[in-house]
């Protein structure tokens, strides 16, 4: 009993030293320098390569802007709120995904997203999502989307759309659950079909 009980203490300790690993590590990510080896860039290029060198996901809502076109600051935290000053927007770090929009999509985003993602059909358990796209029609994403979780997904007839993302190992309702709400697109869904229309009211 007391081995046992040692070898679960044990993989308790290996793990809370994993996670503690790769939570600094995450962190150490927005300490570090914010040299992406170009200084003049407007804040989505930024972004995008800033998530590649650090080996995030990035989910960017279209609207982000910044008048800022140049990186400034010492870590990539000062870099961010440089460019996001006097703007609505900002950022979240979450489940290694950097997630950029309007502050309110943001703060809703993250309260809804447990009922968001009860929502959703089942799909195919187990079915994550790896793309880097600096740009890729929606209607694209959403057919790679369901090749991967078996669920009819697609945009609504006439609507087109083009996004800005990297993902790496993300859950297909994830990777869907954001593109639309922090692009504020209505989703609409039933037990075997999602559809992505503009404008959620």
């Amino acid at each position: 009993m007391r081995v046992v009980r040692s070898q679960s203490l044990l993989v308790l300790f290996f793990l809370i030293v994993v996670l503690g690993v790769v939570s600094s590590s995450a962190a150490s990510g927005f300490s570090s320098s914010p040299d992406v080896g170009e200084r003049f860039l407007d804040v989505k290029s930024f972004a995008f390569k800033i998530a590649a060198k650090n080996g995030w996901s990035l989910i960017i809502s279209n609207e982000v802007n910044s008048p800022c076109k140049e990186v400034k600051g010492t870590t990539v935290e000062e870099a961010f709120a440089h460019y996001f000053k006097d703007t609505p927007f900002g950022w979240r770090y979450f489940e290694d995904c950097l997630y950029i929009a309007n502050e309110r999509e943001l703060k809703k985003f993250f309260q809804k997203l447990p009922e968001l993602e009860m929502g959703l059909p089942k799909g195919k358990s187990g079915a994550f999502f790896s793309g880097i796209f600096q740009q890729v029609e929606l209607s694209l994403l959403c057919q790679l989307l369901k090749a991967i979780s078996g669920v009819e997904i697609r945009t609504a007839s006439g609507f087109e759309g083009n996004i800005m993302m990297r993902a790496r190992n993300m859950g297909w309702q994830r990777v869907l659950l954001s593109v639309a709400f922090l692009n504020r697109l209505q989703i609409d869904s039933t037990d075997f079909s999602v559809i992505l229309s503009p404008e959620r009211q």
